[in-house]
């Protein structure tokens, strides 16, 4: 098992691990923004018009949507080729035996000999050519699959909002608003890809030697007349198009801690003689974004290359958590109803960053940078002037 490592992502600043980092800059910025504003809000406080909303909270529930997960491979390291070396391959293995890879001397045709070997096929012994050789089938470096994720369960929001404009209303208002997007994220597959593959083969010299039938499982203490064949691998690799199958398990609880101004037009009045026009109000909001993210990722897969019978398996599981200081912009409409309820839309885009797991070869990215946060809410307003 690898140690997780930290994602790179990007005009990103990562604040924190999982811990206080969240409550602190919330707290935080809280407060800044409270201290600054609150002449402004003592001021706004003095005004008793019947038709304004100061102080309102809105709760519902919200959709994410726009994200996604990629599955990746990294760089793997490959065994060496040095003689009295342990390797393990998708069809066999040559490994160091008990009398440490004792070999036929300086007049012999092999300086290190192994009887700890095997393979899985005759098709992998070459008596001409006086080889066995051996495969190791892996994904080639990077990115194979992309998928969107969906919701585990339904997301909420909740908004408090304050008006700071202490005039008298018109159709035009601003403030400051404070909200909090809470989803669970998933995604889940189990489909057969095409993708690139890297296929490893090392052959051996089998140093006058002519091999058993396979499956041949060489032992650890070589017997008297056991087969003994060399240990210094001749190396190539080739890139070839092959399938990987398998299952992959992505989960994520995201929240999203909102702090910025909000203007707002039309005046959104409630009575039964006004025409509907006039019960509406348009706005816009935006400012930062604090993105607390913990996720967890399980994959277990077969690589197979064509023209090789035997695949190579894999699994890694991995949990990792994150905290990013993004940006939020959205439009909202309200509909009010009396002088205290109104019912809130809005769509919200908000700028995350990128959360990488990783574990051995296998890495897992969810992708926040580009989310779409639709919201439907009541809104209930705290002051009836």
């Amino acid at each position: 098992m690898t140690s997780l490592t930290k994602a790179h992502c990007p005009r990103r600043f990562v604040l924190t691990e999982l811990g206080v980092g969240p409550a602190l800059f919330g707290a935080a910025a809280v407060a800044f923004a409270l201290s600054f504003f609150l002449p402004a809000i003592g001021a706004a406080g003095a005004s008793h018009e019947d038709d304004r909303f100061r102080w309102h909270l809105e709760a519902g529930p919200s959709l994410w949507l726009n994200n996604r997960v990629t599955y990746g491979a990294l760089a793997a390291t490959n065994p060496a080729t040095a003689a009295k070396s342990e390797r393990i391959y998708d069809d066999g293995y040559n490994r160091v035996d008990a009398s440490g890879n004792l070999g036929d001397g300086t007049a012999g045709p092999l300086a290190s000999r192994t009887g700890y070997f095997g393979y899985a096929s005759d098709k992998q012994v070459d008596l001409k050519a006086g080889t066995v050789a051996l495969h190791l089938s892996r994904l080639s470096a990077g990115e194979y699959l992309t998928e969107k994720t969906s919701q585990e369960q339904p997301a909420w929001h909740a908004n408090l909002r304050v008006s700071l404009r202490s005039q008298e209303p018109t159709a035009r208002e601003w403030g400051l608003e404070l909200g909090i997007d809470m989803a669970g994220l998933k995604q889940k597959s189990s489909s057969a890809i095409d993708t690139n593959l890297q296929v490893l083969t090392d052959t051996y010299a089998l140093g006058g030697v002519v091999p058993q039938r396979a499956p041949y499982n060489g032992r650890f203490s070589p017997l008297p007349g056991d087969q003994r064949i060399g240990d210094v691998a001749t190396r190539t690799f080739s890139n070839v198009t092959g399938t990987v199958t398998g299952q992959r398990e992505f989960d994520a609880r995201t929240t999203a801690l909102r702090l910025g101004p909000w203007i707002e037009f039309g005046k959104a009045r409630s009575g039964d003689d006004l025409p509907e026009l006039q019960r509406w109000a348009l706005g816009l909001r935006g400012g930062l974004a604090l993105i607390f993210t913990r996720a967890d990722f399980k994959v277990t897969e077969q690589v197979q290359a064509p023209g090789l019978p035997f695949g190579s398996a894999s699994s890694a599981t991995a949990r990792r958590s994150r905290t990013d200081l993004g940006a939020f912009f959205g439009a909202t409409a309200r509909r009010a109803f009396t002088r205290r309820l109104a019912l809130v839309g809005g769509l919200e885009f908000i700028r995350g960053g990128r959360l990488t797991l990783t574990q051995g070869n296998n890495f897992v990215r969810l992708d926040l940078s580009r989310t779409l946060v639709a919201q439907l809410g009541l809104e209930w307003d705290f002051d009836k002037r």
